[in-house]
Order: structure tokens, then C-alpha cells, then sequence
């Protein structure tokens, strides 16, 4: 064919080939252009029944006029032979898009809600497409989506099942874009249940299909997947997709409903219209171009910024763990930056003349010890370096961390324009860990109001400092030699310190430890870790622990602490065999974790509620050792079961 001149078609090369035909780029002589030619095989063309549904097809996606849809130009015929001359698309198809791990998410908003709209066109053309598949969807250079081959499916419609190829004969524009002929009409993975039955099809079949192809855009791996056409089929008909978290964890959970809603096995439980689904991937994508969807989907909205930026939200397509990582970093280096430039100002020399004399054996650039820090803490002004810098939980532990006394930490917080403390029972045991004083602790929760002489911490006991600051006896300036008094006071003080502090929040006697009720939406997700390894030979109902991965929040509240203790169970032991054939797989359940106030909250391992059970495989696909089922450390994702309420310090 190339070479060869059609009417005023001029074949140029060769672009794909399948089971319909084959197609080539030619150039129109007439309009100077580039168009595709689409040649019927000659089985095709030889057969009058399906020449005359080929041309009602042809003129029936002829008829959609849609930026989305592939344009059909003319159908011709030259030396007995039919020609389908189309729309040329220069552009790479989704086979050729989507990456190992899948699309980040407002590349795979912007392509779907392009597909949906058409198929919405489509639908409401009477056409059902069913043959929608990555390599039929093509993306211009501009990000413009067109869909191929409208309706030409349905010109497949009988020839023995064996006639699919091995690898499910998914073919791409490069290859061949065209569907495979068979009594069931399509492509075997990307096909809907009622397809794979050989049953009669609607447009609820083209949003199943859809539903596999956006799976495959998110995560970068096929929905149902097996060896051969047959194991394919009975995964399409039997089993359930593989979470969304397991290969995308940021991805957005309202992003996995709208897909698990596509992919019910029961077209009455899908989404009933195309028209439907396009209005929820719309509503995803205005949130994810105002910024306000695109966050890790295992922490709930972190905490504002000064900015007015969230932490972790993504910027400039930079990712939310490297930016809050980055930002971490800065906030670092502003401590120390800061501490510098205060300790350079607080810790000079004496401006009088006498005290000069009296110190000439201490120079100034040499900075005192811990002791003789805590020591000249009363007399520290409140620092100005860093008073409009927002105080956090952070920036008291690398305080305390860099061995800045406890007055001079109360006197930050008190300079410091903006505090934004979290005093919840995870950060307050955090703190306690990091050895910040009681006395710092008091004042983070009432920073405007903090003492202004707060007693040091109890490892800088006065005696030692006193010395320091005695001049020697030569000298007239001891006037602030009264210091020899306060050694006494310290000490009762420093036990005070330790004793007689106001209760921590989760005692319900302290006035200011004023709880709230926080609650926990269905369907809240996050990550936990395998605490112990499941053997081969685990039985039913053994029970399992784990421990979660990290703190969740809701809003700015801790509702479960990082290393909280997660429990389950074995629901199948896998070990079911017919005719010595292992016919089930080894599969878990989770039933509760322990939130922050002490209560359990129930689990379930699955995003959705079923009615048989929310159980998932033991087996993550990740390399273990002989005769273990997971290993421990493995991950998996927990849910919350049902709307609950956990009680939260302020």
C-alpha cells in the first residue's frame, strides 16, 4: 500500500495493524493534508453484512461532532477494496504515557475528564464504544485527548474464543489499534463482566471500561491481569482490584471511590451514566487546580502556616514529602541562625568598665557552659531576633537539644509574635521524651502569660552557677553579690519544679487540659506495619498485630500516635485444595487500634464496607523467606470502620 495512490489519497507509510485491518498515514492531494487510512482486511470486505455495518457504523461516529472524538472524514472504496479515511492524530497514545507507578494525579484528571466527555457523547448518540482501552486513547502534544475507533467494536461479534492471542491481544496506535474479532467482542483485560459472559451490553459497560483504564492511569498497572485469555476472564468475572494505596499512596482516596464505583461487578451498582461520573471527575478536578486536593492521603489537612500554604501540599509539581522535608531543613537552619545572632548579643562582655576588670581572664567570644548559661538566664532580655518567627513544637525541642536553658526558652516563647503549640497526649509525651522542662511546658500552653522569672531546669543547680558570677574580692563592683542568698531558694523551687507542676492534660483534674470531641469520617485510611512474621501454616482466626506507621490526624489533632497498636485476624488460611489444586488464598482482616484517648476504634481492611466481609490478601507481593506468608514490617493500609468520635486534649 505505500506508495500507492487511492482516489486523491497519496499512502505514505504504515502506522498499525490488527484483526480489521490495517492503517496508514496518506497525504489528501486535494486539501493538503495529512489523514488516516483505514484498509478492511479482505475477509472484512468480502462479507456484505459486514460491509453494510461498517458503513452504518462509520456513519454513525461520523455524526459525533466532539473535540474529543477522532474525526471520520469519508469512507471510499478503490479496486474492490474499502477505505475509512480519518482524522490524523500526531501524539503519543496512553499505552506509551503512563509510567511505571501511574500519572500523577492532575495529569490523569485532566485525561479523564477529556475521555468521560466523550463518552458521554457518544452514549448520548446511542453508541456504546466497547473497546476502550489505553491504546485507543491518544494524547496531542498540547494535552488535547482523542478517542479511536468509535463503534468499531461492535463489527466483531463471531469467531471462537481461541482466535485472542496469548498477551490479550492489547494493541497500541504503533501496533494497531483495532479490536480483536470473537464471540466476546473487545480486549480481554479492559472488557466488563457482562463482556466477558458474551452477554448483551449498554453504556454501563463503556463506564466499567473506563473504570479499568482510569485504575491503570493511577496506579501504572492493569486491573485484572493472568497468564492467559481465560485466567484474565475469571479475574475480570471473580476478583476484586488490588487497592489504589498499594501503588499510588497519594493518591487522592475520593479518586479511588469514583473508580471503585465504576468497577462494580453489577451494572445496577456502577455509576448509571457517563454524564454521572463526568460530574465527580469535575468536581476532583476543580479541587485539585485550586490547590486544595492534592495532599497525602494517609494525614488529614496538617496545620496552616503563616503562609497560608499547607505543609506537604504539592507546589510547582514538587512533591508534598519534599517539600515538607525542605521546609523542615530551613526552619532548622533559622533556629540555629537565630540562636547565633541571640547568644552573640546576650553573651558579650559587660559594658562597665569594672566588670571588664573583674572577667579579664574570660574572653568574650568563648561561649560559657550549660551551668553558666542557666546562671545568666534571669538577667537574659527577651530575644528580638526571632520574635515574629512562629514558635512550634520543633523549634522547643531543638532548644532544649542545643542545651539553651529553660528562662531563656520561656523568654522566646514570650517574644515571639505567632505560637503555634500542639499539646496533645502523642506531642506531650513527645516532648517529655526530649526532656523539655515542665516549667517550658507550662508556658507553651499559656505563652502571653508565662512567668517571668521561671525557675531553671533541675540539672543546672545554682551553687555551681553562683562562683561564676562573684567578682574577686579586689573588686568593689560585687553589688549583685546578693546572688549568694538565692542558692537556697533554688533548691525547693527546682523540687517544686518537679513536683509541683500542674497535672499533664490526660489527667481530668487539670482546668486547662479541656478535652474536645474529634471525629473520625468512614473510610479514613492510613499505614501500619506488620509487627511479627505469618507463617505458611497460620490458621483461621489467628490472631495478628501490628502498629501504625505514623501519627493521624484529623484537622490538626493526633486521633491515633504513630506506633499505636493495631489488631486482626486470619479469615482464610489459604489452604484449600480441590483434586490437590490450592483453590483460595491466605487472607486477613483487621478489627481495632488504639486512638490517643485510650479507646479502640474499629477497622476494617478494605476502603468499602461489603456485605461478605472486608478482608484482603496476606500476601503483598513483596520478596520473603521460604515457608512465610508476609514477613514482618510488611505494609498494608487500615480503615476506619464507620463515622466514631475520639476525645482530644486542647
Amino acid at each position: 500500500m505505500v506508495g500507492r495512490t487511492v482516489l486523491h489519497y497519496q499512502v505514505l507509510e504504515k502506522l498499525g495493524a490488527g484483526g480489521m485491518g490495517e492503517i496508514y498515514k496518506a497525504q489528501d492531494t486535494r486539501l493538503n493534508r495529512f489523514v488516516a487510512i483505514k484498509v478492511l482486511t479482505s475477509a472484512a470486505t468480502g462479507d456484505p453484512d459486514r460491509r453494510r455495518r461498517f458503513i452504518q457504523e462509520a456513519q454513525a461516529a461520523s455524526a459525533l461532532n466532539h473535540p474529543n472524538i477522532i474525526t471520520i472524514h469519508d469512507i471510499v472504496t478503490d479496486g474492490g477494496t474499502d477505505f475509512m479515511v480519518m482524522e490524523f492524530v500526531s501524539g503519543k497514545t496512553l499505552v506509551d504515557l503512563i509510567p511505571k507507578g501511574g500519572l500523577r494525579g492532575p495529569q490523569v484528571l485532566k485525561y479523564s475528564v477529556q475521555m468521560a466527555d466523550a463518552l458521554q457523547a457518544a452514549h448520548n448518540a446511542g453508541i456504546v464504544h466497547r473497546d476502550l482501552k489505553p491504546g485507543n486513547v491518544m494524547v496531542t502534544e498540547s494535552g488535547l485527548v482523542k478517542i479511536l475507533d468509535f463503534g468499531l467494536a461492535k463489527l466483531t461479534d463471531r469467531g471462537p474464543l481461541n482466535t485472542l492471542s496469548p498477551n490479550d491481544a492489547t494493541l497500541t496506535m504503533a501496533e494497531a489499534p483495532l479490536t480483536v474479532e470473537g464471540s466476546i467482542i473487545g480486549t480481554v483485560s479492559y472488557m466488563s463482566p457482562e463482556q466477558a459472559q458474551g452477554k448483551k451490553v449498554d453504556t454501563r459497560s463503556d463506564i466499567f471500561t473506563f473504570g479499568v483504564v482510569l485504575y491503570e492511569m493511577v496506579t501504572g498497572a492493569r486491573a485484572f491481569g493472568g497468564d492467559s485469555t481465560l485466567t484474565t476472564l475469571s479475574a475480570i468475572l471473580r476478583d476484586d482490584v488490588r487497592p489504589v494505596a498499594e501503588f499510588a499512596p497519594e493518591a487522592p482516596p475520593q479518586l479511588e471511590l469514583v473508580i471503585r464505583r465504576c468497577l462494580k461487578k453489577s451494572p445496577d451498582d456502577r455509576w448509571q451514566t457517563m454524564k454521572d461520573v463526568l460530574m465527580a471527575l469535575s468536581a476532583l478536578k476543580h479541587e485539585s487546580d485550586s490547590g486544595m486536593l492534592h495532599r497525602t492521603r494517609l494525614m488529614g489537612p496538617p496545620p496552616p502556616r503563616p503562609g497560608g500554604q499547607p505543609v506537604g501540599q504539592k507546589r510547582m509539581g514538587v512533591p508534598g514529602p519534599v517539600l515538607a522535608a525542605a521546609l523542615s531543613a530551613l526552619i532548622v537552619l533559622g533556629a540555629i541562625a537565630g540562636g547565633t545572632v541571640w547568644w552573640k548579643r546576650h553573651h558579650q562582655p559587660p559594658a562597665p568598665a569594672e566588670a571588664v576588670v573583674a572577667q579579664p581572664a574570660e574572653p568574650s567570644p568563648v561561649p560559657a557552659p550549660p551551668e553558666a548559661s542557666d546562671a545568666k538566664a534571669p538577667d537574659a532580655k527577651a530575644p528580638e531576633a526571632s520574635a515574629d518567627e512562629a514558635m512550634t513544637n520543633d523549634s522547643v525541642i531543638q532548644m532544649v537539644e542545643a542545651k539553651v536553658s529553660a528562662n531563656q526558652i520561656v523568654a522566646q516563647i514570650r517574644a515571639s509574635k505567632t505560637t503555634q503549640f500542639v499539646l496533645t497526649q502523642a506531642e506531650l509525651i513527645r516532648l517529655a521524651k526530649a526532656k523539655v522542662p515542665d516549667s517550658v511546658i507550662e508556658s507553651m500552653r499559656d505563652p502571653k502569660h508565662a512567668a517571668s522569672s521561671t525557675p531553671p531546669p533541675a540539672n543546672a543547680p545554682a551553687p555551681k552557677a553562683a562562683p561564676k558570677q562573684e567578682p574577686p574580692p579586689p573588686q568593689p563592683v560585687p553589688l549583685p553579690t546578693p546572688a549568694p542568698p538565692p542558692p537556697p531558694q533554688p533548691a525547693p523551687t527546682v523540687a517544686s519544679a518537679a513536683t509541683a507542676p500542674a497535672p499533664p492534660p490526660s489527667q481530668p483534674g487539670n482546668p486547662k487540659a479541656a478535652t474536645v470531641s474529634v471525629k473520625i469520617p468512614d473510610s479514613t485510611g492510613f499505614k501500619i506495619a506488620l509487627a511479627e512474621d505469618i507463617p505458611d501454616s497460620a490458621d483461621k482466626d489467628q490472631p495478628l498485630r501490628f502498629t501504625a506507621t505514623e501519627d493521624v490526624h484529623v484537622g490538626d489533632n493526633v486521633v491515633i500516635a504513630k506506633g499505636a497498636t493495631v489488631t486482626g485476624a486470619i479469615v482464610d488460611s489459604g489452604k484449600r485444595r480441590i483434586l490437590g489444586v490450592q483453590v483460595s488464598k491466605m487472607t486477613l482482616k483487621l478489627t481495632a487500634v488504639d486512638a490517643v484517648d485510650g479507646s479502640k476504634l474499629n477497622l476494617r481492611a478494605l476502603a468499602t464496607r461489603r456485605p461478605e466481609g472486608s478482608f484482603r490478601d496476606v500476601d503483598t507481593g513483596k520478596a520473603k523467606p521460604k515457608g512465610v506468608a508476609a514477613a514482618a514490617g510488611s505494609e498494608y493500609l487500615a480503615y476506619v470502620d464507620g463515622d466514631q468520635t475520639v476525645s482530644v486534649h486542647k
